[in-house]
């Protein structure tokens, strides 16, 4: 079976580069060939090298930022996350215990009653819930160290809002690669169903012969059926 729109980048990298191959060795050890056929070898081999090479450049892309760049941004929002609780759980400590016995409103009313709803929000909202925090702080009664707290607070949330921008940035950037691999994809797909189809028209009742230019990306399952259905011949 040829390698369809489908199929990965990394099985049509492979697809192409079979069909190159074995374009490149029919000029070179397909003796019985005529110099028509093998100047039709070469312009076919001519025309699937471009795809190949932009479909090695995506990939190349999208394997360098998965283990590159990507790693790095999602690693960095993750600790982002723990550094952003760990200060939303000191200072929420650190409030209670200024404003002990204090008259007035008290820590609840800007961390609220569970701390854990605040710092189990959702990754990316909350940056902006702890900040909400910081504001509730200004109703609270005046203690020693507010001004410090809320001061800390805005630059973690500040920062991991930097994190989160950065991954976001990274994820954008890798959907627009994976939407090219796509669209090469379906392009190289079209290729080779055209150069089979030129090849049957050129070679025909060679049915192995012309099946050799090409991968077979079916699976071994659905290899052994369609032996055991279409007997060998023709």
């Amino acid at each position: 079976m040829l390698a369809g729109p489908t199929v990965s980048i990394r099985t049509m990298r492979r697809a192409l580069s079979h069909t190159i191959g074995s374009l490149t060795a029919a000029v070179a050890a397909d003796i019985e060939r005529s110099d028509d056929d093998r100047a039709f070898f070469a312009a076919e081999q001519a025309k699937l090298e471009p795809l190949a090479a932009q479909l090695k450049a995506v990939y190349l892309a999208l394997d360098e930022h998965d283990l590159g760049a990507g790693e790095i941004q999602q690693a960095t929002v993750e600790i982002g996350d723990e550094v952003l609780d760990r200060g939303v759980r000191a200072a929420n400590a650190r409030t209670k215990l200024a404003l002990r016995g204090k008259a007035g409103l008290d820590a609840t009313h800007a961390f609220g009653q569970r701390i854990d709803d605040l710092t189990g929000a959702p990754i990316a909202s909350e940056p902006a819930a702890v900040l909400a925090a910081v504001g509730r702080m200004n109703d609270l009664p005046p203690f020693d160290e507010k001004a410090a707290i809320q001061a800390d607070l805005t630059a973690r949330a500040n920062k991991q809002e930097e994190f989160l921008k950065a991954r976001d940035d990274g994820h954008a950037a890798r959907t627009r690669l994976a939407s090219e691999g796509a669209r090469l994809v379906v392009e190289s797909a079209l290729a080779l169903a055209s150069l089979k189809g030129s090849l049957d028209a050129r070679f025909p009742r060679q049915r192995a012969y012309v099946g050799g230019f090409f991968l077979d990306v079916a699976s071994k399952a659905s290899r052994k059926r369609g032996a055991a259905e279409e007997p060998d011949g023709g």
